[in-house]
């Protein structure tokens, strides 16, 4: 088992692990296109007073991209894995967007390993218009190609334009990641649809909290997607709204994403005490 503030490679998965204390282990998910990194400007400050661990996924910062397709089941295993054999034993599972989709994977597939989710606007697409005929986002090609050639200072300048409220450690981690995605990312078959993730909820016994913003302003989740979470999950399921906020709710609203994340973290200290 990794000691705190390290990181590693366990194969082609690429890792980081910062801090320690006594609650659970808080394991961190990132969206496509995004990487580990990009979740410390959030985390800095949880890795004080437990054990943050991030996880690069295939093709995304320092992990590998493989021959296999690019499935939400193989990001999920891979997650497991290091939870196995990194953090020793189950953690408090985050994920953002794909990241969301993979860490519902975990719960479904090693619930024992899963003490919480924590999903922060999961890609929960309900149509295939979003994906191309390998199955991928649609709009991934153009985003790696509009990164070639382009320095961290003009992707970074990019980002601001795009996405004016973020932080500007927000955006520098961003495009950091942006300069680290493997350029073949959108060639392979990609399967993000393998489950309808909202039925999906169904299967999961861990605590659930989701984290949602505006449709309006890019928001993935929509209201009768939390009205069918809610009616499959019943008082396990916490919903925290972020009025103003669109996709990456972290970024637009750090604050209230950071107070939803402790109530849900003191909460899964809690109910493993009692246990």
């Amino acid at each position: 088992m990794a000691a705190p503030d390290e990181s590693g490679r366990l194969d082609h998965i690429a890792w980081e692990s910062r801090g320690s204390g006594g609650g659970l282990p808080l394991l961190a998910l990132h969206g496509v296109t995004d990487a580990g990194g990009c979740w410390w400007p959030a985390l800095a400050d949880v890795a004080r007073s437990r054990r943050v661990v991030t996880v690069d996924a295939r093709g995304h910062g320092g992990s590998a991209l493989t021959d296999e397709p690019f499935t939400i089941a193989a990001l999920a295993a891979d997650a497991a894995r290091v939870l196995r054999e990194v953090v020793g034993g189950p953690a408090v599972v985050l994920g953002h967007s794909m990241g969301g989709l993979a860490a519902e994977e975990l719960a479904l597939t090693a619930p024992e390993l899963v003490a919480a989710l924590v999903l922060e606007d999961p890609a929960w697409l309900a149509s295939d218009d979003a994906r191309n005929d390998r199955g991928a986002p649609i709009w991934l090609p153009d985003v790696i190609a509009s990164i070639a050639g382009r320095s961290h200072a003009e992707i970074v300048a990019a980002g601001r334009t795009e996405n004016p409220g973020w932080p500007d450690d927000e955006l520098d981690a961003w495009a950091t990641a942006r300069l680290q995605l493997d350029p073949h990312l959108a060639d392979g078959e990609h399967r993000w649809a393998d489950r309808d993730w909202v039925e999906a909820m169904a299967g999961v016994r861990a605590p659930v909290t989701l984290v949602t913003g505006d449709v309006a302003r890019g928001a993935l989740v929509d209201a009768a997607q939390v009205a069918r979470a809610a009616e499959l999950l019943g008082d396990r399921l916490t919903v925290v709204a972020v009025p103003g906020a669109g996709h990456s709710i972290r970024r637009e609203a750090r604050q209230r994403f950071r107070e939803a994340l402790g109530t849900a973290l003191a909460a899964a200290d809690a109910a493993a005490q009692v246990r």
